[in-house]
Order: C-alpha cells, then structure tokens, then sequence
C-alpha cells in the first residue's frame, strides 16, 4: 500500500503501521508502530473500533483503515491515523459496508477495491480523497471476490488474488489507473490464493503469503509496473494467511496472520536484492489485521 512527495517523516521517524485484527481475544483495535531504520516495534495509539477483516492506506500525513467486520458484519466504518502525533479520529464513512477488502492508492487518493458485503463477494471500489475526506464510488474491478490484497505506485494500483462464492481461488489481478479511473486486468499472479498481503515501491509490488485451497503458503509475486510482468520472488520465512503487509522504498514488512495459530511473526523483504530476513516481532498476536506507512506507503 504506498505514494510520493515527503519531505517530513524521514530517517528514525518513518514508520509502517499495523492496525486491528482478530486476536485469541477476539476483534481488536491495537495498533503496532514498526519503525524501519532500527527494526523496533511499540505500540502506538489505538484504533476508533476493534475490528478485523479491514483495510488500509494513506499518504505520508494519514492512514485511513476502512470497512472490515465490527460492530456489523459489514463495516463502512473509517479511522484517521494522523502520524505526526499519533491521533485518531473518525474519517469518512465508505459508500458499502463490507469485510475482507483490500486498499492502495497514491498521494491524494486511496482506493477500497473488493470485499464482502450484504450480497456476498463485491467488485465494488471507494475512493478516498484525503485533503477533505471525501469518499466517492470508483470503478468497478474486473472480478468479485474477498481476501484479496493491493500494492501500486504513484500510477496505478494492482488488485491481486482473493476468492469468490463457488470456493475458486484467484490468480487474477486489476489494474486501477487513478488518473482516469480506469480499471483494466493485469498480469496473472503464480500462484492462485486467498488472504494474502502485498506492499512495495514505485518499480516492484510484492504479492505474499496466504491460503492456496490446501496450505499456508511462503510464496511470492514480484509484480513490475512499467511492463506488468509477474516473477517469482523470494518465499516468507513463515508460511501464513490473512497476514498484512506494508513497508517503504527499501523493504517490505509482512506482518502478523494466521497458520493454525495466531502469530505475531515478521518478514522483512528488501526489494533490491529480492532478500527475505526476520523481523521484529509484533506486540500482539492476530490475524485478519491491516497496514499503511506514513512513507507514503513506500514511495519515498
């Protein structure tokens, strides 16, 4: 999830941010800071909702978590998480209530593609402007499905995997242009699978983890925008599913998921040498969660 233009938010201060989920406890609102620079991990301040199943993104000043399963199985419900001070307040309601979406989007917009809602699997997409928190319907993305995951650049956003109503697992990809908001399909990922993760920089996405119809899975897509090929890249160090995903220019954080336990485990993925370490741990245990970076969501 990922944009561009920061000034602010360099060095120590830049930081992925991992929010809601569902715990041993059940639905949560904890939100864990992962500073890249030093590889540390606090908490940082707590959701509006507990929720899971929801998803997020932002610019270098918010991240915007939105719709999941809270109060109502089907949430419109949006939080601000406004970096520089660590606050949250209410944002803009999305236009359909659903859970199990994915998000991306660029410096000014962030997109709400997928999910599932009163009708079942939706192609349905929101956008969210962030200057004045508007949220306005977008264009439709090819396939209806759930537990899908989104990375782009500046440009475009790619929409990858997920599953549909028959138990059909996708490989299928959207690609949102938002200048225009055109949608048309991209580039098949390897692997067909369902609650997996993605994030990247303003060249590669990297599609990882998640559930393949008979395991949890360490398998990765290296998505390249500028010719939509898709490659293989290198496997997680824990196989998982309904895990999150966001980072900066340099590395990926997947964090968090779910592989017959809860887990709190981390991959760092560094995308210059396609390399995967372990991370810091995550300060609490769960799945189903969501991720954004005040770097713009890696573009920086």
């Amino acid at each position: 999830m990922f944009r561009i233009g920061i000034i602010q938010y360099l060095g120590d201060t830049t930081f992925g941010l991992f929010g809601g989920g569902n715990s041993s406890s059940g639905r949560t609102n904890y939100t864990d800071k992962y500073t890249y620079s030093n590889n540390t991990v606090s908490a940082g301040t707590v959701l509006g909702q507990a929720i899971t199943d929801l998803a997020a993104t932002g610019n270098s000043t918010v991240g915007i978590f939105g719709g999941g399963n809270g109060n109502s199985s089907f949430s419109t419900y949006t939080c601000k998480y406004t970096y520089s001070n660590n606050t949250v307040s209410d944002g803009t309601a999305l236009g359909q209530g659903r859970y199990a979406l994915a998000a991306t989007g660029n410096s000014t917009v962030g997109i709400f593609g997928g999910g599932n809602g009163t009708g079942g699997r939706t192609n349905y997409t929101d956008k969210y402007t962030y200057s004045n928190d508007t949220v306005s319907a977008g264009t439709v993305l090819g396939q209806a499905r759930r537990y899908l995951a989104a990375t782009g650049n500046s440009t475009v956003g790619i929409f990858g995997g997920g599953d549909n109503t028959t138990g059909s697992y996708f490989n299928y990809t959207d690609k949102y242009t938002y200048s225009n908001n055109s949608v048309s399909q991209g580039t098949s990922l390897g692997q067909a699978r369902t609650g997996l993760a993605a994030t990247g920089n303003s060249t590669v996405g990297i599609f990882g983890g998640g559930y393949n119809g008979s395991s949890y899975t360490t398998y990765t897509d290296k998505y390249t925008y500028s010719n939509n090929s898709v490659s293989q890249g290198t496997s997680l160090g824990q196989a998982r599913g309904f895990l999150a995903a966001t980072g900066n220019s340099t590395v990926g954080i997947f964090g968090g998921g779910y592989n017959g336990s809860y887990t709190t485990y981390t991959d760092k993925y560094t995308y210059s040498n396609d390399t995967v370490s372990a991370g810091t741990a995550l300060g609490q245990a769960r799945e189903e969660l969501a991720a954004c970076s005040s770097t713009a969501n890696g573009l920086t």
